[in-house]
């Protein structure tokens, strides 16, 4: 009896075996015909497809689209480090236009000097430092975000920002409107051009001159510096910055102020 019970379980396995082969080669078309597709099935993605959907939507700038702006309009103040004795601190005008990824920027400023304790230690002596007396300032500047993010403040109450860490390269032009008194419009336009203060100039400049100040004869100069650009959702927008000289036009300007910094604030609105 063990022996029949044995022989027919035996019979039974070796009929299910060739039936459960061909169901795992049914073709999944067959297979979905008889109603046994994954129901998710038409909701899976393949991964690399998934990836390259997350990559794109949080690199885009989520906070405040700062590129969509077509102007964005600022005040400007800073301070000068020329390494002389003497103060000098600037206040302005600032007109941003992004445009191809880079910001183009138009600046105006007035730059107002100031004597300090040593300078007019200095002055009492036969001595004379190179400096540069009040003038403006007419920037060309171009920036590049070089990093961008959403970052959010320590203090809770401050909402989320759009940060952008950009590069700065631009020309600083000085004009001294005092410089040009007594001179023919041609002059002041041969002059304009010139990277150099001419003779006139500076003899006009010597009756505006701090004590112990030297005209310095440059007149623009080339300046590289980096900053965070911040901006909050509705446009308004912070931008601290460090902006440092290079000398490459030294030869041409005649300057002894090589080397200098500006440290400055823009705060202002895109529009």
């Amino acid at each position: 009896m063990i022996r029949d019970a044995r022989g027919a379980l035996g019979a039974l396995v070796a009929l299910l075996l060739p039936l459960g082969a061909r169901a795992q080669d049914a073709d999944p078309a067959e297979a979905e015909e008889a109603g046994d597709a994954d129901p998710l099935e038409k909701y899976r993605v393949p991964f690399d497809v998934l990836a390259d959907r997350a990559i794109g939507t949080t690199s885009r700038p989520s906070e405040f689209d700062w590129r969509a702006s077509p102007v964005e309009l600022a005040v400007l103040g800073s301070f000068l480090f020329e390494l002389n004795n003497f103060d000098s601190g600037r206040g302005g005008l600032l007109a941003r236009v992004p445009s191809g990824g880079l910001l183009f920027e138009v600046g105006v400023s007035y730059v107002g000097v100031f004597n300090t304790p040593s300078s007019r230690l200095l002055s009492l002596t036969p001595y004379r430092q190179p400096g540069r007396p009040e003038r403006m300032e007419i920037d060309f500047t171009v920036g590049l975000p070089l990093a961008e993010g959403v970052v959010t403040a320590a203090p809770r109450f401050f909402p989320a920002a759009q940060m952008a860490f950009v590069g700065y390269v631009g020309l600083r032009y000085g004009l001294y409107p005092t410089g040009f008194r007594g001179m023919r419009a041609g002059q002041i336009a041969g002059a304009a051009f010139s990277p150099q203060l001419t003779g006139t100039e500076i003899a006009n400049l010597d009756g505006v001159r701090l004590g112990s100040m030297e005209v310095d004869p440059g007149r623009y100069g080339l300046v590289v510096g980096f900053g965070d650009d911040v901006y909050f959702s509705p446009g308004l927008f912070l931008s601290p910055r460090v902006m440092f000289s290079l000398p490459l036009l030294a030869p041409a300007s005649g300057t002894q102020l090589r080397w200098w910094g500006d440290v400055s604030l823009a705060v202002g609105w895109a529009l």
